[in-house]
């Protein structure tokens, strides 16, 4: 496996026939918190602020990031009478860099927390609608609910968490993580909820490995391949596609390729510094994706 960095390691095989080349795609990937996970809480995010009777506020200041990517907690407290049916909309970003919301749909009389369904990476904003009466306020916290760095689908996947207390400390194998969602286009939303809760003390692992089959025209071709390798003083990426072919080898960076029967082959190469990177198939495609 190529490796791109340290918390998101993903590959991807392509199995098939030499007539259905697509027929079984089977992905592994990793992503690692670094960090040690703090427990849930609902003020990690946002301290209890006060409702406005009448009037929407938008909250900028005083806010703190999660820990990790996470999904998050709207907790109403205060007086319950004063709460209303109002919606908190949390704006901020996920693992990409995309801007994302979500919204939070309070009940009236209600001081029970809200859990959310994106992992958020930062928060940028809260709006915290208006209070029908004085006395109730708002928070927003962490969930135990982890975000993964890969996009999973919906069906066909296994999840296993390891965590352990140090960087290269002893991992232990947690016993039954729950993928509370798997979203193949919307990263944000691919959640995993380790078993042994978040303490504040432990490093988490969490891998994933799915298998996604479709059928496709007889003699259909094979995917792009893409493979990227990232070291201290070397980067390449090597991208090849086939038009008609059986069997074939190729190698890169330097990207030689050779055919026992092609139609057309077409390749191209950039490198900076000097690396290392191969990809071998023989109607099989290999995929690493960053």
């Amino acid at each position: 496996m190529a490796v791109s960095d340290n918390t998101r390691n993903f590959s991807r095989v392509v199995f098939g026939s030499t007539k259905i080349k697509n027929l079984c795609k089977v992905s592994f990937g990793h992503t690692e918190t670094q960090n040690s996970v703090a427990a849930t809480s609902n003020t990690s995010v946002l301290a209890a602020t006060a409702m406005t009777k009448g009037a929407a506020q938008t909250i900028v200041d005083g806010i703190t990031d999660p820990d990790v990517p996470r999904a998050l907690i709207a907790k109403p407290a205060g007086t319950a009478a004063s709460v209303g049916n109002g919606v908190v909309v949390i704006t901020g970003t996920n693992v990409e860099g995309a801007t994302i919301t979500d919204n939070f749909q309070l009940v009236d009389g209600s001081t029970t927390a809200i859990n959310g369904t994106k992992a958020f990476k930062t928060v940028t904003s809260v709006l915290i609608p208006a209070a029908e009466a004085a006395g109730a306020t708002i928070s927003v916290g962490c969930t135990n609910r982890l975000g993964t760095y890969h996009r999973l689908f919906p069906n066909n996947t296994t999840v296993k968490v390891l965590y352990r207390t140090t960087s290269y400390g002893t991992p232990t194998i947690d016993s039954a993580p729950t993928i509370n969602d798997a979203d193949d286009i919307y990263i944000e939303k691919n959640l995993v909820t380790p078993a042994t809760a978040p303490d504040g003390a432990n490093i988490y692992d969490i891998y994933y490995i799915y298998d996604n089959w479709s059928v496709g025209d007889i003699g259909d071709q094979p995917d792009w391949m893409t493979t990227t390798s990232t070291s201290s003083t070397s980067t390449s990426t090597t991208t090849s596609y086939t038009t008609t072919s059986t069997s074939s080898t190729s190698i890169s960076s330097t990207s030689i390729s050779t055919s026992s029967t092609s139609s057309s082959t077409s390749s191209t190469s950039s490198s900076v510094s000097t690396s290392t990177s191969s990809s071998i198939s023989t109607s099989t495609s290999t995929t690493t994706v960053p």
